[in-house]
């Protein structure tokens, strides 16, 4: 079996597609959640990069390993100032923005926090 089927046949991708195709409230939990699984792999793509635990996050950070394990899951939300902080834990800077739409053209205005 290919590590990307489930055991009934159909891929990871096809099962979640079907979900969000049938069921209304996982599609609005599917798209409320959905920046912060990106955000998710985005920090544990970057904690492994430079070989750090999550306890080592942690303490760069001034929290918990539990607060790392509630952001690496990507299922909860996280404010502006972790955010930050846990950018800087990891050498770099949290960037939040806007992005409007005009003349056809989206326009994007982005602040480092």
């Amino acid at each position: 079996m290919s590590k990307n089927h489930s055991p009934i046949g159909a891929t990871v991708s096809e099962h979640i597609q079907r979900k969000l195709a049938n069921n209304k409230d996982y599609r609005e939990a599917y798209e409320r959640l959905l920046p912060f699984e990106q955000i998710a792999r985005i920090a544990i793509m970057r904690r492994a990069q430079l070989g750090l635990s999550q306890q080592q996050v942690a303490e760069r950070m001034g929290t918990t390993t539990s607060v790392i394990s509630r952001i690496e899951s990507g299922q909860h939300r996280t404010s502006t100032e972790t955010l930050r902080r846990l950018a800087e834990a990891l050498e770099g800077h949290a960037v939040l923005g806007f992005e409007f739409q005009t003349d056809g053209e989206p326009e994007r205005e982005l602040i480092a926090l």
